[in-house]
Order: C-alpha cells, then sequence, then structure tokens
C-alpha cells in the first residue's frame, strides 16, 4: 500500500479541524482492509491510475485524497459506511466526479476517502405513462437520453450543456440547471433512497412499503425532508425518481443577437415578462462574447504566454471573425404547431425590436451541418464559408455549432460545449473532453440575482471591475433559474502552469465572493474552493444545519464541510 503520510492520532471531524484531519496509518489501513473484504480489493484504490485521476481538479490546489471507494450496490455503501464510522474515516461522496470547475471529485478536507458511486449506474425502471424514471446514482446524462431514444422514444431527458458523462442524480443534488422547461433538476427529483451516516437506509416521503406514489408525489405526507439531501452532507442518495417529458408534438430553437449592449436589462426584463406568462418555459441561456469565442475558438497560440486576459482588439478581432455579437441567447419552444406559433409571435413582440431573431427548425439546423462540413473540404471549401459568411454574417464554427445549439435545447447531450474549459489549453479542443485529465483551469462563480435588469446588471458591475483588475476574461452566461431568479454565471479561465495565474485566480474569486456577498447576493451553487466562506456568511443557518449534522452524524465522517456543514463543535466560529 502506498503511504498515506498520516500522523498518528485521531481527530473529531468539525468545523475546528482547519481544512485537514489526522488519522493513524495503522487505523487507516485497517479500514481499508474491511472495505475490502466487503466489496473486493480492486474496489478500494489508493495508488495509481484510478486514484491520481480521481485526485485531479481544475480549480487552484485542489484537496488530497486518501483513497477511492467504488461500492457497487446500496448493501455495500451502507456497510462501507459504517466502517467508517468505526474507524473514523472520512468519506467524500460523488457520483462519475465530473463536478468540472466545482471541485471535480476532490473533497473539502484533505486526505478525505472519496466514495465513488460510478459503479451503481442501472436504470431500474421506466414508467411511460406516468414519465418518469428511477435510476442509481452512477446513471448519466447520455446513458439516460440512449436508453430512452433505443426504448421508449416517446420520452425525453433533460440535460445540461456540462459533460454528458456526468450524473443525472448528482447533478440534481447539486441543484444543477439544465436547458429544457423540465431545468430544474432537482426540482425533478422524486423519491429517494438514502444511506445515512449511520449506515441506516431511509426512504423519503413518509409512505408505506412499496408505496405507489413515491415517484409520483413529490411532497409525501409530513415534513418534506428530500432538501436536506440537496447541497449537503447528511446523506448519500442511491436512489431516486427523475420525471421525464413526452415527446413533444414540435421542436423549434431560436437565437438571438442584442444589437446595443445598453439593451441588456431591457432584454432581461422582457425575458422575465414571458417567463411569468408561461410563454417561454425553457431555460433560456444569455452569452456574452467571451463564452462565445470560448465555446467555437480557443486563445491564439502567441498570446497563451503573453496575456491572461486578451486585449480588447484581439476580443474585437477574433469575435468579429466568427459573427460574435457582444450578448447572444438561445432557448427552444416546444409544444403543438399552434403553441409554437404563439409563442413565435410574443417573442417577436417582445425583443425583435434589440436585435435580431432567428428561428430554427430540425432542418434548417441539419442544413448548417452539412454547410459546416463541405466548407471544410478541399477546393470547394473556401468558396463556401465565404458565402456564408457574406449571407449569414457568421464563421464556419458558428454554423458547425447550430446543430449542437438545436439538439442541446431538447436535452440531448454533447460534448460540444464543455469543450470551451480548453479555451487557455496548450491542447487542441478534444472530441471527448475531460478538463481535469488535461490539466485546465477553470472556476465557476455562480450567483444568483432577482430576474429584473437592473439587479444583474448591478451584480456585472460589481464583478467586471474585478476580474479587469486581476487580469482575467470577463466570462458571464446569465441563466433563467426560472421567472423570479437569474443565474449569473462567471468562469475564471486560467493556466495551470502558470504560477502568477493560479495565484490571481485564487485571489479573484475570493474577491468575487466577498463584493458579490455584500452587496446582498448570494451563489445559487458553490464549489469546495468556497464552501467554508459560508459560515461567515450566515452564520445561523449553518449553525442550525451543524445541530442536525451532529445528531445524524456524531462522528462527522460524511463528507466534512460540505457546504460549510461540520458536526457541531462548541469551538467553532
Amino acid at each position: 500500500m502506498e503511504n498515506q503520510n498520516f500522523s498518528q492520532t485521531n481527530t473529531p471531524l468539525s468545523a475546528s479541524s482547519n481544512l485537514s484531519f489526522t488519522l493513524n496509518e495503522e487505523t487507516f489501513e485497517q479500514a481499508v482492509y474491511e472495505m475490502r473484504s466487503v466489496i473486493g480489493e480492486n474496489n478500494v484504490i489508493t495508488g495509481g491510475n484510478e486514484f491520481n485521476s480521481t485526485a485531479r481538479a481544475t480549480i487552484p490546489e485542489p484537496k488530497s485524497i486518501s483513497a477511492v471507494i467504488r461500492p457497487g450496490n446500496t448493501n455495500e455503501v451502507m456497510s462501507i459506511i459504517r466502517i467508517s464510522q468505526q474507524f473514523g474515516l472520512p468519506i467524500w461522496p460523488v457520483s462519475q466526479g465530473k463536478n468540472w470547475g466545482y471541485g471535480s471529485a476532490t473533497p473539502v478536507l484533505n486526505k478525505t476517502a472519496v466514495l465513488k458511486l460510478d459503479r451503481m449506474n442501472r436504470i431500474l425502471e421506466i414508467n411511460e405513462e406516468l414519465a418518469y424514471a428511477v435510476i442509481e446514482p452512477g446513471v448519466t446524462y447520455r446513458q439516460l437520453r440512449q436508453f430512452l431514444q433505443e426504448n421508449h422514444p416517446g420520452l425525453w431527458s433533460d440535460s445540461t450543456d456540462g459533460p454528458p458523462d456526468g450524473s443525472v442524480i448528482g447533478n440534481a443534488l447539486d441543484r444543477g440547471l439544465g436547458v429544457t422547461h423540465y431545468a430544474d433538476h432537482f426540482g425533478t427529483l422524486c423519491g429517494l433512497e438514502v444511506v445515512l451516516p449511520t449506515g441506516e437506509l431511509l426512504q423519503t416521503g413518509g409512505g408505506p412499503t412499496g408505496c405507489r406514489t413515491w415517484h409520483t408525489h413529490k411532497w409525501g405526507v409530513g415534513p418534506s425532508i428530500d432538501g436536506l439531501f440537496s447541497q449537503s452532507n447528511f446523506g448519500i442518495v442511491t436512489k431516486a425518481g427523475i420525471w421525464l417529458m413526452p415527446k413533444p408534438e414540435k421542436f423549434v430553437s431560436f437565437t438571438f443577437d442584442l444589437y446595443e449592449e445598453s439593451n441588456l436589462p431591457q432584454l432581461i426584463d422582457a425575458l422575465r415578462e414571458l417567463a411569468l406568462k408561461n410563454i417561454l418555459q425553457s431555460a433560456t441561456h444569455i452569452a456574452n462574447d467571451v463564452v462565445a469565442l470560448s465555446v467555437l475558438d480557443q486563445y491564439p497560440a502567441s498570446l497563451l504566454r503573453e496575456h491572461s486576459r486578451l486585449p480588447p482588439e484581439i476580443l474585437a478581432t477574433l469575435c468579429n471573425a466568427h459573427g460574435i455579437k457582444k450578448w447572444t441567447f438561445g432557448g427552444g419552444i416546444q409544444g403543438t404547431a399552434s403553441q409554437i406559433r404563439i409563442v413565435k409571435q410574443e417573442l417577436k413582440k417582445k425583443i425583435a425590436k434589440m436585435g435580431c431573431l432567428t428561428f430554427i427548425d430540425d432542418k434548417a439546423a441539419a442544413v448548417a451541418g452539412k454547410l459546416a462540413h463541405y466548407a471544410k473540404q478541399p477546393f470547394i471549401g473556401k468558396i463556401i464559408a465565404a458565402t456564408a459568411k457574406l449571407v449569414t454574417g457568421r464563421s464556419v464554427s458558428t454554423l458547425e455549432a447550430a446543430p449542437y445549439v438545436h439538439s442541446v435545447l431538447q436535452g440531448i447531450p454533447s460534448d460540444f460545449f464543455v469543450r470551451h474549459a480548453y479555451f487557455k489549453s496548450d491542447l487542441p479542443k478534444p472530441e471527448i473532453s475531460n478538463p481535469d485529465r488535461d490539466n485546465c483551469g477553470l472556476i465557476w462563480f455562480a450567483p444568483i440575482a432577482p430576474m429584473k435588469g437592473q439587479y444583474v446588471e448591478e451584480i456585472l458591475e460589481i464583478c467586471r471591475p474585478l476580474f479587469e483588475r486581476y487580469d482575467f476574461d470577463f466570462y458571464v452566461a446569465l441563466l433563467v433559474q426560472n421567472a423570479r431568479s437569474m443565474i449569473v454565471l462567471m468562469s475564471i479561465f486560467f493556466r495551470k502552469e502558470d504560477e502568477t495565474q493560479v495565484e490571481n485566480a485564487k485571489q479573484l474569486y475570493a474577491a468575487l465572493n466577498k463584493a458579490v456577498s455584500q452587496a446582498g447576493f448570494q451563489q445559487y451553487r458553490i464549489g469546495v474552493n468556497g464552501m467554508t466562506e459560508l459560515v461567515k456568511t450566515a452564520p445561523d443557518f449553518i449553525h442550525f444545519l451543524s445541530k442536525i449534522k451532529s445528531c445524524i452524524d456524531p462522528s462527522g465522517i460524511l463528507a466534512p464541510g460540505k457546504y460549510g456543514i461540520y458536526k457541531n463543535d462548541k469551538n467553532q466560529e
């Protein structure tokens, strides 16, 4: 066994542990021995490629791990939890571990073991009439959608525009956002099976054994406790129901280019009105120029080591080459032909005067894809590319993106958009992305605002100067979380090979967190590098959660520090 360099005493896991813990090496080896006897030697990993890849993350200076534990079923999870309690070994549950930009699979505390649930990847049930699935945490977006296409083509699942091999349940429990009218992923979970920190098994909902509404009636009876297992460390979800969508009669996507940047607040207000009236149902994403450029292109190789932020004139030149505007957004419309016609009319009425509104059906998306393909061919390629640019104002890369935009808005997962993580990479964008493996530097920062133009603009005005101060490109995507709230998603792209950029990225993240919090805004989702700060911004809230933690996890072994939650400790500040 690889020497994990543990110290020789055990320490209770609480907020006073200062982001690390100590564990007797002999005790650790005994815990590993017991776990291997339950789930097999190859499924408790303390070194080698699997261990090293799990320990990597796109954020600066991820915490170290002590082991990777891969149970194959709920009973094995229960056994692992009991062994961890017995020996005081903290564990950090992940599903697929592809939480890129938020910490990947890495924990808050050094030397925590990662409990990876990727082997638990069964689709247990599809109910066509009631449109739901029952799945395990290792099931991915790609796997679920492919299974539906092959076996239940009348049903759709939602997805993110992130990794297609990310976990459906994992993203939902972290309250990730999708792209269709089922974009609230936690909102579409219904009926959870949970292993508690004691090793006991719990079914949420308060129903009898075999309850027939477990996956149809979200609230159950009595206190609704499903939310306790979201963005928390109160249990490990080993099975869940997920609601699906009936395939619509018709689907059309649309894109919109804003003419004047000063009209952004007005555009946001118009989208809010459309969403409140239930005319616009999809989770519309508004992207600025840096977002679009990172999807379509990469940093010029000659500037990678010279600039950590593109000079304005270079940014403008690159955007002009692709036909990228300052702000662009897209969304989907689904329903009957008459419903789609009404939504189109309302969109034109509300926003057409502010920019260029384009509707795309399946045929138009296919044509764009074919043009992009032929534009890359010898001889005729240059002619097609030049003609397309003249007629549409778009580059070949933009045309190539059109089918992917159209399909992802239908909930079809794609590797295409994840490749934006390689914006500052020396490597070309791969067909299948893995930014952890390829040492990409990426941090997500995701405050949320009331969906009014003035509030979103306030966050932008707070954050833009900070990106300039620390010399990073101002990447912003505005995501409609619901009709009343908008996520202001920012990414810090940095080169991990550059120590100055790494340090500046850390400082920028801290400065953003502090400035936005002081202005009265919170984040909708937090990466492991920011979780310890939550106790400073919401001390009473965290204190209450720590009381719950102390009752159900008195040893504090399950994901200590996740979202700032530790077992209660009189020394906690």
